[in-house]
Formats: C-alpha cells, structure tokens, sequence
C-alpha cells in the first residue's frame, strides 16, 4: 500500500507540473510572465502563479490516481 501511495504522489506531481508547462506553452507565453518577483525569497516561489496552477492540475490528477489506486488516502 505505501508503494502505491508513493507512485500516487510521484505521479500527480510529475504530472501536475507537465501540465502547467504545457498549458503556458499553449498560451505562447513564458514561465516568467507568471512569476511574482517580491525579493522574498522561498515565497517568491509559494506566491508563484504557476506554482499554482501546477499545483491545481497535481490536486486534480492526485483525486483520481488515488481512486483508481485504491489507496484510501481521501475518506469515503
């Protein structure tokens, strides 16, 4: 059960941030165009635009792994 749970995670986040690079690819933009640039640091990267939109395409893409996976990680 870890091991699925771990390709679960693997897996969603890999996905996840496949995603967001092609969905900036489609658009003709960059990467940059989305940054945030407050000199803070570690939040520069947690403000980050596409650390969320990778980071709701992983949320998606984790939902369904864990149902086809069987983990059991969300509750009934």
């Amino acid at each position: 059960m870890a091991a699925k749970r771990v390709v679960v995670w693997v897996l969603s986040i890999s996905i996840g941030v496949a995603a967001g690079y092609a969905t900036v690819a489609a658009f003709g933009t960059s990467v940059e165009r989305y940054a945030v640039d407050l000199n803070f640091g570690i939040l520069d990267i947690i403000l980050n635009n596409f650390a969320f939109l990778c980071l709701a395409y992983a949320s998606l893409i984790w939902i369904w792994l864990d149902f086809f996976f069987g983990t059991e990680m969300l509750p009934e």
